[in-house]
């Protein structure tokens, strides 16, 4: 759950708040402002006004006071707390995996109107060809389940790690950035790009050569090869001398 700070106006999550005065007060992460939320008013009560006797005038009603609240008199009024929770888009397959109207539909950046080309992927955008970017069957039915529990983050742990082991990390963060391109609320979606650009950029220790040792390779080639080339050598001038001797005693 979000409230937009009436402050900065951004959606920021709910997650601590306070009650002042029989309010409800809550402050931004991001700005540092406070948002309140009064007690609801209280409705004042209905008067009613008794029936003029016969030939005689109306009573005039008593003047009817609103309860004091200690709330209403001494703080200051402020709008009330917007609580915004996340749209999800539509489950439709054009939804999960075509970009909307004014992306690039490559790599699902905005795109300007007037462009020809992408300034992210350099795309010409009258040259894109959908089957060349082609989605394995296995990994759009993946897709298919994550996005009827979108909330599970371990389901989406699950899709990146299928992805991975495919070899299609690439085309799960575009699915990301597409459903960000839809709902850019999303905060789950954002997250699990950020995630799939930290496992696209992580270097994995044990799959790393050591220092130095493309060096130590190409030393020991260098030096085999000049051995081999040397025991040649000999080989030749034992059999040279082995001919003369031969031609020699005839």
């Amino acid at each position: 759950m979000k409230f937009q700070c009436d402050a900065c106006e951004r959606l920021v999550p709910l997650e601590t708040y306070r009650m002042e005065a029989g309010g409800l007060v809550v402050t931004c992460g991001r700005c540092g402002a406070d948002s309140r939320v009064g007690p609801p008013a209280a409705t004042a009560p209905r008067t009613e006004v008794p029936a003029a006797p016969s030939g005689g005038a109306a009573l005039a009603p008593s003047p009817v006071v609103p309860p004091s609240d200690s709330w209403s008199a001494s703080a200051p009024v402020t709008p009330a707390l917007r609580v915004v929770r996340s749209e999800s888009a539509p489950l439709t397959d054009d939804a999960l995996f075509e970009p909307p109207p004014g992306v690039c539909p490559k790599c699902v950046a905005p795109r300007r109107e007037e462009a020809l080309s992408c300034p992210q992927c350099g795309l010409v955008y009258v040259n894109y060809q959908p089957e060349e970017h082609p989605l394995s069957d296995v990994l759009a039915d993946a897709w298919r389940k994550l996005a009827a529990r979108w909330e599970d983050w371990d389901a989406h742990d699950r899709l990146m790690t299928l992805a991975v082991g495919r070899g299609e990390l690439a085309m799960a963060g575009r699915l990301y950035r597409i459903r960000l391109a839809r709902a850019p609320d999303d905060a789950v979606a954002r997250r699990g790009r950020d995630e799939v650009v930290r496992r696209a950029t992580l270097v994995v220790p044990s799959s790393v050569e050591p220092a130095g040792t493309p060096n130590v390779f190409r030393r020991l080639k260098t030096v085999a090869v000049g051995v081999g080339f040397i025991v040649v050598l000999v080989l030749a001038v034992l059999v040279f001398q082995h001919l003369r001797t031969l031609s020699a005693g005839y």
